[in-house]
């Protein structure tokens, strides 16, 4: 894993200590993002359209998405053996759709391929926000995330990741973040979570009473991505 520079500045000794333990216990891209991952996250974001979220950003990132997911299909079925044919109609109908805006039919087509090829959600969706898991995600929120998301909008496209989790819940949330540190969405940032750092994130942005926390922006400028 390459490390930003600006991750670890103005860390303290001990934290840069835990901070170095926590991202050495696993190798980073455990589980990878495709097919199942791009579909979880397009249907997703077809519901949030269909919800009424029309902004441009998402119906771009859903076009954007759909281009790609062809591609993500065959790659995918090259390995597990499975026919692609089925998946490529549904897509064909979905860009369809899409171009003449019917959201409806997109979200109808890629919740239909969520169904048929879920994402594994196991080890990385918290089975219960303990005090300890959600101090390890507050740590790894202020040191991997809070450069970029703690402060929102004006401009930063990246989002309010408490803002996430109120709105998606457990499972939706961990789609987002695999999608957003995983390659899909902050492509210029190399994964540094395990599975249950996955979790462990999630469990601090669910906890009750979570908020955005400015002092938790690590000083000397952007840090890694989240």
């Amino acid at each position: 894993m390459k490390a930003k520079a600006g991750l670890f500045r103005g860390a303290r000794p001990r934290a840069l200590v835990m901070l170095c333990a926590l991202l050495a216990q696993s190798p980073a891209m455990a589980r990878g993002t495709g097919f199942r991952l791009e579909v979880a996250l397009l249907a997703q974001e077809t519901h949030r359209a269909q919800a009424g979220d029309r902004s441009p950003r998402l119906v771009a990132r859903i076009r954007s998405d759909l281009g790609v997911l062809g591609f993500e299909a065959r790659s995918y079925c090259e390995r597990a053996g499975c026919a692609t044919a089925p998946i490529k109609t549904r897509i064909r109908r979905a860009r369809t759709a899409l171009r003449g805006g019917a959201m409806r039919i997109v979200g109808h087509e890629m919740r239909a391929l969520a169904v048929a090829y879920p994402f594994d959600l196991r080890g990385l969706v918290p089975r219960r926000l303990s005090a300890r898991r959600i101090r390890e995600g507050r740590f790894l929120y202020a040191h991997l995330c809070a450069a970029c998301h703690a402060a929102p909008g004006a401009g930063n496209p990246a989002p309010d990741l408490f803002a996430l989790a109120r709105h998606e819940g457990a499972a939706g949330l961990v789609v987002d973040i695999e999608a957003g540190v995983r390659g899909t969405r902050a492509r210029a940032y190399e994964n540094p979570l395990n599975d249950r750092q996955v979790a462990s994130l999630a469990a601090y942005l669910l906890a009750p009473g979570s908020r955005p926390d400015p002092s938790l922006r690590p000083r000397g400028g952007r840090g890694g991505g989240g």
